[in-house]
């Protein structure tokens, strides 16, 4: 008996380094390894741009900035809603783009995954479309930062819309701006604030530019109460293009809304709302101006609340 006994205490401390390891396994996932994932999404994309024969090229300047896993994901989530595009284009069922419960830090293996998600849907894509080319094996990579995986997206971001053959839309970001105003409805009513608000009139002729410049108004709401909760800012400065205002264009604006997006969510995080957002909703029709009408309507919200705790 004494045999058995220390026979299953080893097998009970086998499992339980065995589940150490996996634990400590997840939490090595890199930006680095990230990164290198990000790659391979781009490789995809460049295949599939060859496929449809587009040879037109894009001037991509990389951003300069200190960005968190949180941001990177973000710019995942705006590509996964460019391959939506992508599918309705060529008569391929839509999917449903889920959300991540609220969190203050997002990790890299969060953003790690979220590229398995992109790769999926392209080989997904690639073998509905009969493409039988595949991409080479990733590269390794180090020292790479969380700024380093968002640019490497943010090409691909770019690229999707050669493959679409449009510019990201006013309805694709008025419905992430809808679920930015349902994220910011919950803290209201966490915080026990009544909405009287009411919608600005709308505004015609917006440009990018003008619905931009919303976006980091409402950004500047979002740190002062992140201020209030010790919630670690970031600078957004780089993204406003206020040396180049001619050169805004409607993809500029799905980048900051998403940013915003990452941001609320912290927020609601510091309050323990544990809800995800729901999947975005498809709209039809809309213009700059819903879009600039409904984040001034938004960020009138978020100026109901004083403090945050």
């Amino acid at each position: 008996m004494p045999y058995v006994n220390n026979s299953l205490k080893f097998l009970c401390l086998v499992i339980l380094l065995g589940h150490f390891s996996v634990v400590q396994a997840e939490k090595l996932i890199s930006a680095s390894q990230a990164y290198s994932q990000a790659v391979q999404i781009e490789k995809e994309v460049d295949l599939l741009l060859n496929h449809f024969k587009i040879t037109k090229k894009i001037n991509i300047k990389a951003f300069k900035a200190k960005l968190l896993p949180r941001h990177v994901y973000g710019k995942a989530y705006g590509i996964l809603t460019k391959i939506q595009i992508l599918r309705q284009n060529n008569g391929f069922s839509r999917f449903t783009i889920a959300s991540l419960e609220p969190k203050i830090s997002v990790d890299s293996e969060l953003v790690y995954e979220q590229t398995q998600r992109i790769l999926t849907e392209l080989r997904i894509i690639k073998f509905r479309l009969g493409i039988e080319s595949t991409i080479s094996a990733a590269t390794h990579f180090s020292r790479k930062k969380p700024i380093d995986v968002f640019n490497k997206l943010h090409e691909s971001s770019l690229k999707f819309e050669l493959l679409n053959d449009e510019p990201i839309s006013p309805n694709h970001v008025f419905a992430v701006v809808m679920k930015i105003d349902e994220d910011i409805e919950a803290i209201l009513r966490r915080l026990n604030i009544h909405d009287t608000s009411f919608p600005p009139a709308k505004i015609k002729d917006i440009r990018p530019l003008d619905s931009l410049i919303v976006t980091f108004s409402l950004m500047n709401e979002i740190h002062r109460l992140q201020h209030q909760t010790a919630i670690i800012r970031t600078d957004f400065s780089p993204f406003s293009k206020k040396s180049v205002q001619e050169n805004v264009h409607p993809s500029d604006v799905f980048n900051m809304v998403g940013m915003v997006f990452s941001e609320v969510q912290t927020l609601k995080a510091s309050l323990s709302i544990k809800s995800i957002a729901a999947p975005a909703k498809r709209y039809e029709g809309k213009t700059a101006s819903d879009v600039q009408q409904l984040l001034r309507w938004v960020n009138r919200k978020l100026r109901l609340i004083e403090k945050i705790l």
